[in-house]
């Protein structure tokens, strides 16, 4: 029996389609997109179906054609597929945070690894020698770190808290995110309880949110300098949820609540502070499992050192230098390297050096470079680490472990490493973001040394 179907994006009445009104059509769904949604033929033409899954038949209408593709939407479904669920979200229909909550976790796994196994084998004819289990998490309340929209009609002055719409700029009022980490879950009402009667609050453009272990940070976008009673406002939100409120004024950063805040690493007996700005992993129970499965991975000897590219406030480097000889990390980013530097000194360890540099250019000539590693660590942007992998393709590293945020980047960036004798010996994918088509993958890259 057909559940009530889920209309995504915005109301019909928003769509502009540009093709003239299209009778409904019977499809069949053979697979998922990347960016999870269905894919037909209408003959022999792919059109992509939002919130139809393999297996599906449906009545759906074309609403733009382009020249290689089709996009639909979905009328009705005939035919169910057995993997399809409620989704846990209210907003799920129209919020564009999550693509998959219609689908099973396990087969969204299961999607997400094959999407990447597929990528590898067509664009870098590479097929890893061992398949290891995904790391996954709760797939509800995981998310630590999260930006929420902030906006004032103009017709009513009704304040809008929430996210983007999906396929919309516009801003989605949001009352609960069930991703969100239960923490931040009265973030919502706090805010247009709080901002309600202030009058024009147009110059709040959103609110960064990035929780550690029992502290954070509340970090308020405007475009000018809040007025007192605005201020007061903000002030009550951060204490209500606890975290130290930040604002952010075009170029400069005014810290109403000094210090860090931290998050642990129990496994590795450590404590890592971070920043309002900083960049830290948004799912801690997988950044924890990520962390270990790369020790365990690398398995780095006493006598050993190691490299650590894209190495942010030291999340790897720390644990590995438990266990290595020596680790140095490299990042672009001057504020993040103190910010290591502090974490490792704060922890006592010595043997963690810290460096900054630009590593979309060339560093061969750099002297941390010239010293030396056994074994080498990178964890790119989702942009990748094209010149990165230019330089170590021919270093001598008896290992290197690659953490993708993006496939694409990654089928690039393997061909460099394969063609100087590099094998991917073990390969899993990383769950870091359940309901999204957002997907992380590690592969350990080993060469055979005469």
């Amino acid at each position: 029996m057909s559940r009530k179907r889920i209309q995504f994006g915005a109301p019909a009445r928003a769509r502009k389609a540009n093709t003239p009104s299209q009778p409904p059509l019977t499809l069949e769904v053979e697979r998922l997109s990347h960016e999870g949604r269905g894919i037909a033929k209408i003959d022999g033409k792919t059109t992509f179906v939002a919130g139809a899954l393999p297996g599906e038949t449906l009545s759906a209408r074309i609403t733009t054609q382009h020249k290689r593709y089709n996009e639909a939407e979905l009328i009705e479904v005939l035919i169910e597929s057995p993997h399809r669920v409620i989704p846990p979200c209210p907003h799920y229909a129209q919020c564009g945070g999550c693509d998959l909550q219609h689908l099973s976790i396990e087969q969204q796994r299961e999607h997400k690894q094959q999407q990447v196994l597929d990528q590898l084998a067509r664009f870098a004819d590479v097929v890893p020698e061992r398949i290891e289990p995904p790391l996954i998490s709760s797939a509800t309340g995981y998310r630590r770190a999260a930006r929420i929209g902030i906006n004032q009609r103009q017709r009513d002055g009704e304040i809008l808290v929430g996210f983007r719409r999906r396929g919309s700029n516009k801003l989605l009022n949001i009352d609960t995110c069930p991703v969100l980490t239960p923490r931040l879950q009265p973030v919502f009402a706090l805010l247009r309880e709080a901002l309600n009667d202030l009058g024009d609050i147009r110059n709040l453009t959103h609110v960064d949110l990035s929780c550690g272990d029992t502290d954070g940070f509340i970090r308020f976008r405007c475009t000018r300098k809040p007025k007192d009673e605005l201020l007061e406002r903000l002030k009550q939100i951060s204490r209500k949820l606890q975290l130290k409120l930040v604002i952010g004024l075009n170029d400069q950063e005014i810290s109403i609540d000094e210090g860090l805040a931290h998050y642990t690493l129990p496994s590795s007996d450590l404590e890592l502070g971070f920043g309002p700005t900083d960049f830290i992993q948004v799912n801690a129970e997988i950044n924890q499992a990520m962390i270990d499965q790369a020790l365990s991975w690398l398995d780095p000897k006493p006598e050993q050192r190691v490299l650590d590219l894209f190495c942010g406030l030291g999340n790897f480097t720390l644990p590995l230098a438990h266990k290595a000889a020596q680790v140095v990390g490299i990042e672009g980013s001057a504020e993040m390297v103190e910010r290591a530097r502090h974490n490792a000194n704060r922890a006592g360890i010595e043997n963690a050096l810290f460096y900054r540099a630009d590593l979309s250019a060339s560093f061969r000539h750099a002297t941390w470079f010239r010293e030396g590693f056994d074994l080498i660590l990178l964890d790119p942007p989702r942009t990748g680490a094209r010149e990165a992998v230019k330089e170590l393709s021919g270093y001598g590293a008896s290992k290197v472990l690659y953490i993708s945020c993006n496939p694409s980047a990654l089928v690039a960036d393997l061909p460099l490493l394969t063609a100087a004798g590099y094998r991917v010996t073990r390969f899993g994918i990383m769950d870091m973001f359940p309901h999204t088509a957002h997907v992380e993958s590690m592969l350990l890259l080993e060469r055979d040394h005469a």
